[in-house]
C-alpha cells in the first residue's frame, strides 16, 4: 500500500497508452510490464488487475475494467484474482483484495450471459472500443456494479480523493499528458516546485476542501513542468507506504527521480529462499 505507478508508468508505457498503470504494476512485481498471453498473470495462477477508485458524494466508485481480448477466456481471467485499486487522482495504490470466481460468484456472473446487452445491463459484456490506428478492439469487460456488489471496493480512507472527470480530461487535452501531481506544503496556496524551484499558486480553500487543487505553475518552469499542467494534493491525505521510505515515495509520485533511477518494488523487497519460482526480468 502506498506504491505510486506514475513513474514507472513512464518508464514503461507511453504517455496517452490505455492500461499504462497496469502495465506499471506489473513492473513493480517482477513481472514483463507488457503482455497479451491467455495465461493469468503470475504462473497462470493468479491474474492481477488494476482498479481505478475516486470518491463520489463520500462513496468509492470506479468505472467498468476490461477483463481481457475477445479472444481470451474471461471465466479463466477471472478464477483467480488479486485486485489491486490505486486512487485515480494520484495513482498510488491504496487496497488490494482477492476474489475465486466459484459457486455463488460464478452463478451470480453467469447470469450476464442470459440478459440483453443493450437493454438489461449484464455485468459481463463485449464491448469494443477505437484504437489509435482507427480498428475496432472487442474486449470483454466488468461493470463497475459487479465489482461494488461482491463487496471488493475499498472503504473510503486514507489516499482516496475526489476526482474532477471534466477538469482532468481538458487539461490532458491542452498539454498531451497528464497533468504533474506536487504534494502541498504551504497552506496559504504558494510554495516553490520541487521540480525546479518555480513558482506554484493554488486555492488554499479548494485544498482543504476536496485534498487536492489545480494548480498555475509560474516562471521559471523546468524542461519537465513546462509542457504539463499541475495539480496539488494534501500530504497529510496520503497513504505512505510502510515499507519504503517515505521520501522516496515522494519522489516517485512527484516525478522528481531520472528515468534510470525509477526504483522497482520487487527489487526491494526481499524474497523467501523457498519461494521456487521463476521471476522475468
Amino acid at each position: 500500500m502506498g506504491l505510486p505507478l506514475g513513474a514507472a508508468a513512464d518508464l514503461v508505457a507511453p504517455g496517452r497508452s490505455r492500461g499504462r498503470h497496469g502495465n506499471a504494476l506489473q513492473w513493480h512485481l517482477g513481472l514483463a510490464p507488457h503482455d497479451a498471453d491467455a495465461r493469468l498473470d503470475w504462473e497462470d495462477r493468479i491474474e492481477i488487475k488494476l482498479v481505478s477508485v475516486w470518491l463520489r458524494g463520500g462513496a468509492v466508485v470506479c468505472d467498468k475494467l476490461k477483463v481481457c481480448d475477445l479472444g481470451v477466456d474471461p471465466w479463466h481471467k477471472l478464477s483467480n484474482v488479486l485486485w489491486v485499486f490505486a486512487d485515480r487522482l494520484t495513482r498510488v495504490v491504496v487496497a488490494s483484495r482477492s476474489s475465486c470466481l466459484r459457486g455463488d460468484a460464478r452463478r451470480r456472473l453467469a447470469v450476464s450471459w442470459s440478459l440483453d446487452p443493450h437493454f438489461e445491463q449484464p455485468d459481463l459484456f463485449v464491448e469494443a472500443r477505437e484504437r489509435a490506428d482507427g480498428t475496432a478492439a472487442p474486449a470483454y469487460y466488468l461493470s463497475a456494479r459487479w465489482l461494488r456488489g461482491e463487496g471488493l471496493l475499498p472503504a473510503a480512507g486514507p489516499g482516496i480523493f475526489p476526482f474532477d472527470s471534466r477538469w482532468w480530461g481538458q487539461t490532458r487535452q491542452e498539454h498531451g499528458r497528464e497533468p504533474l501531481i506536487s504534494v502541498a506544503l504551504d497552506p496559504g496556496g504558494q510554495q516553490r516546485c520541487r521540480r525546479c524551484g518555480g513558482p506554484i499558486r493554488f486555492s488554499a480553500e479548494v485544498l482543504a476542501a476536496d485534498g487536492w487543487a489545480p494548480a498555475h505553475h509560474g516562471m521559471p518552469m523546468g524542461a519537465q513542468c513546462a509542457p504539463r499542467g499541475h495539480v496539488v494534493v494534501d500530504g497529510r491525505r496520503l497513504l505512505l507506504p510502510a515499507e519504503i521510505p517515505p521520501e522516496d515515495m515522494l519522489d516517485a509520485l512527484e516525478k522528481r527521480i531520472a528515468p534510470d533511477a525509477v526504483w522497482r518494488l520487487s527489487e526491494r523487497i526481499p524474497e523467501p529462499d523457498d519461494h521456487l519460482h521463476d521471476v522475468e526480468p
